[in-house]
């Protein structure tokens, strides 16, 4: 059994451990003033007594306890400021239930990226590896079982065969693009993009929603992914200038007419993309998407056109 180490030691900081009712304004009463660590094992929550830990009254909540690190929640009210809630829902006993921590944004992040490699780091997957090769799908490859592991800044899939020991080394910053399906109660899978000896191929993990889900979400925090940016509510001519701008280069001659709109509705609809900070000016009276603009176009093709 491996020994226990200490991976953050006792940070003070606020907590809610466990939350019964996201809603209830009454939760404002019951942040506790305490400190907060995390093991390679587990995560230690401990309140505060007369300026010290109170260690008899620790909460501890194990890595295979967790099945999910910050899953969006609506709260019983808006977070301003710099604070940050990190939601932790983990299981106790037979009953899931949600923790929160109170923190800064930097420490939440980096609370949010160890507590994923630890859970996922070294968790049983099946993958079919590559699963396509410049653009061909290799329907003659077979899955295989194996190990994910999972660092800071990359990713290994270790198999065996006939007692060799085979790895795939996917560098985390060169994946192009992934696309996941999470299904509850089922397997889920990801499909990795990336380059290999200047081809583009592709990996497809299966595992469970939790492995998936988590594995995902490492993905997306370290590429600068906010799932934020579907919340953004255009219109549809705002939608149409933003595809038509996403898919070739357009005078606003071209915009007015295509979207069949005098020149001030189309100097409006501008400004209102620049506050968004889905535009940006590029020179003299030209514009161009930033990359938050971008993300947002292309996840809205994918979502509404199946790209």
């Amino acid at each position: 059994m491996s020994e226990e180490q200490v991976i953050i030691k006792n940070t003070y900081l606020k907590f809610i451990s466990p939350l019964s009712d996201l809603q209830d304004k009454r939760n404002e009463q019951n942040w506790v003033q305490g400190f907060f660590a995390i093991t390679n094992k587990r995560i230690l929550l401990i309140p505060e007594k007369n300026g010290k830990p109170a260690e008899n009254e620790t909460i501890s909540i194990t890595m295979q306890e967790i099945s999910d690190v910050d899953q969006k929640i609506t709260l019983w009210k808006k977070i301003l400021g710099t604070a940050k809630i990190l939601p932790i829902h983990h299981m106790k006993g037979n009953q899931e239930v949600l923790s929160l921590i109170s923190t800064s944004q930097d420490q939440a992040l980096l609370y949010k990226k160890i507590l994923i490699l630890l859970i996922v780091n070294g968790i049983q997957v099946e993958f079919v590896c590559p699963f396509s090769q410049g653009g061909k799908i290799l329907l003659d490859k077979q899955p295989a079982r194996g190990t994910l592991q999972l660092q800071e800044n990359t990713l290994t899939l270790v198999s065996e065969w006939l007692g060799k020991k085979q790895n795939e080394i996917i560098e985390l910053d060169k994946i192009d693009d992934f696309d996941t399906t999470i299904t509850k109660n089922d397997h889920s899978s990801i499909l990795l993009k990336y380059q290999k000896n200047k081809i583009l191929i592709s990996t497809l993990i299966n595992s469970d929603y939790r492995t998936i889900t988590l594995l995902d979400k490492y993905l997306k925090t370290i590429k600068g992914i906010s799932d934020d940016i579907e919340e953004i509510q255009l219109s549809e001519q705002q939608y149409m200038l933003l595809q038509m701008m996403y898919t070739s280069d357009i005078s606003g001659e071209m915009a007015i007419e295509m979207l069949g709109v005098p020149e001030q509705e189309l100097e409006k609809i501008v400004r209102q993309l620049v506050q968004l900070e889905i535009l940006k000016v590029s020179g003299n009276d030209e514009f161009e998407l930033t990359e938050k603009g971008t993300k947002y176009i292309v996840e809205f093709m994918k979502k509404n056109l199946g790209g």
